[in-house]
């Protein structure tokens, strides 16, 4: 869902935010340039390190997803956010400095938070709801355990670049 949302092209440049174990960076990575991995828990970037060593175009960073966002050494196309602390003053600088943007939340709240605030900087675009249910034996047939719902929320930020380059 993530991915065709996001359109990655092989010269873009992928910032998985919040990466956790890098599951998400490791799949990124085979249709990107470079991929940075962040995370300032550092247990989930020594995870990320370990789903990621054979991995060539991939930098994990251990940085607050904010101060990464900010830093001019890295420049990215892509954002991807898995984590969600802080995700407003996050979106408001990918806003300037990215192409695309995608939220992955948990939570309605936190949904309903990034949709309002994607919609303040103008870079909303759709907001999806993704139900999954797990199938497991029941008399003899299958049945359906609903597992919880992941809001995906996307935006598109180009147009607000305004000659601030691609941050590269």
């Amino acid at each position: 869902m993530v991915f065709s949302k996001l359109k990655p092209e092989r010269t873009e440049v992928f910032a998985d935010v919040g990466c956790g174990s890098g599951a998400v960076s490791r799949f990124f990575s085979r249709y990107v340039s470079k991929v940075y991995a962040v995370d300032q828990d550092p247990r989930a970037v020594e995870a990320a390190r370990r789903t990621l060593r054979n991995a060539g175009n991939v930098e994990v960073v251990l940085s607050s997803g904010l101060d990464f966002l900010k830093d001019r050494r890295y420049g990215y196309d892509i954002v991807f956010f898995g984590g969600t602390k802080g995700i407003e003053k996050m979106l408001e600088v990918a806003a300037v400095r990215a192409k695309r943007v995608a939220v992955n939340a948990a939570r309605l709240e936190v949904a309903a938070n990034v949709v309002r605030r994607m919609r303040e900087l103008g870079i909303f675009r759709e907001a999806l709801a993704v139900n999954v249910a797990r199938g497991y034996e029941l008399a003899g047939g299958t049945a359906f355990k609903p597992l919880n719902p992941v809001f995906v929320i996307y935006g598109e930020c180009d147009a607000l670049r305004r000659g601030a380059g691609s941050g590269r």
